[in-house]
This record gives C-alpha cells, structure tokens and sequence, in this order.
C-alpha cells in the first residue's frame, strides 16, 4: 500500500505540471480535517480524529474540475465488549469532479461527487479475532466547500465532505473455533476541514 500511495501522489505531481504547462486553472493544497464516523461500531470503537492529505483541483471545461486525492487516518481504540486495544490505518484516494461557482471576485463556492478506494489495516490485541487484518473497500463522497483567494495566489479552502465507504468481511471460512465472527466494516462519516493551496493560473 504504501508502494500505491507513493505511485498514486507521484501521478499527481505529474498531472500538475502537465495542467499548468497547459496554461489551465489549478490548485495544489494540503488539507487537514476532522472525521467523525457516522456508523455506530467503527463510531464507539474509534471515535473520530485527525484526517490530513493532498488535493489537486484542476480545469476540465468551463465550471466543471476534476480533482484528485489522497487522505490518511489513523486512531487506537478499545473493542466493543471486551475493552482491549485496537487500532486503525486508513489510506483513502478518491477521484471525481467538481462544479465551481464565484459569487464574488476572490470567493468560489464549490460541490463535487467521487469515488474513494479504501485501504482498511486494524490491530487487534485480542485474542478471540483476527488481530491483523488488511482489505480493500470502495465507496463514494459527496464534497461541499468555498475557495478564499487571497494574494499571492494562495487559497484557502473551507469544506464539508461526507464519505459512504464500506469494507467487506473475509469470506474465508476456515477461521479456529472461539474466533469471534466478523462483519462488514462500515467506515462512512463527515470531514470537517481546511485546506491551504497554491493556484496556478
């Protein structure tokens, strides 16, 4: 996964430098905000925290962008029950596109939909359950937000993102007797956030 997340964040550096030799509008921001998970497990068990990564926005025609993500989090919590330890990792890309609107001369309000493929790794301390488990999981996000340019071609960016991401549950069945029976791994929730970027125009 990291060998992806490094492949994925080189492509769009390199998507950068073709949009702005290409004279088209862009921006290259770093974001951090809060999640806060909206399914009960994931909820109780990890709570919410810290999610922080790049962005690209880029030019497609008129108002309509693409853009272009990679997102990471990170938390330890106790199980349900049981109360041992467990922590999670969890590497989000996401694609998709973005209609933009001014409503003033250094104010754009923006709404974009996407898809988000999700690397899901736990570490469970129990001894009933799979204690490290690593999976694939797709899902989908809807992102409202408001750019801020200020000089020198710096924006800040205001958003609100909410994200339907699912984790399916191993089909293996050949799991030792006493092994508490997984489920599927509902890791939707709401970002609240900031983004600080550079556009290029």
């Amino acid at each position: 996964m990291k060998l992806l997340a490094k492949i994925y964040l080189l492509l769009l550096c390199a998507g950068a430098m073709l949009i702005t030799h290409a004279h088209k509008d862009l921006i290259l921001e770093f974001k951090a905000a809060y999640f806060q998970p909206t399914h009960g497990t994931f909820k109780h068990i990890y709570h919410g925290g810290a999610l922080f990564g790049p962005e690209i926005t880029f030019n497609i025609v008129g108002p309509i962008y693409g853009f272009a993500s990679y997102d990471f989090f990170t938390k330890n919590g106790k199980s349900l029950g049981l109360s041992t330890c467990t922590n999670v990792r969890l590497q989000v890309l996401a694609a998709g596109l973005k209609f933009m609107h001014c409503v003033a001369d250094n104010i754009t309000l923006y709404g974009g939909l996407g898809f988000q493929p999700i690397f899901l790794h736990t570490h469970n301390y129990s001894p009933y359950v799979i204690q490290i488990t690593h999976k694939w999981g797709f899902g989908g996000i809807a992102k409202f937000g408001m750019y801020i340019d200020v000089p020198c071609n710096i924006v800040l960016d205001l958003f609100v993102d909410y994200s339907l991401m699912t984790v399916k549950k191993s089909s293996c069945n050949n799991r030792p007797i006493g092994y508490i029976q997984q489920t599927n791994a509902n890791l939707s929730g709401v970002s609240f956030g900031a983004g600080l970027g550079y556009r290029f125009n």
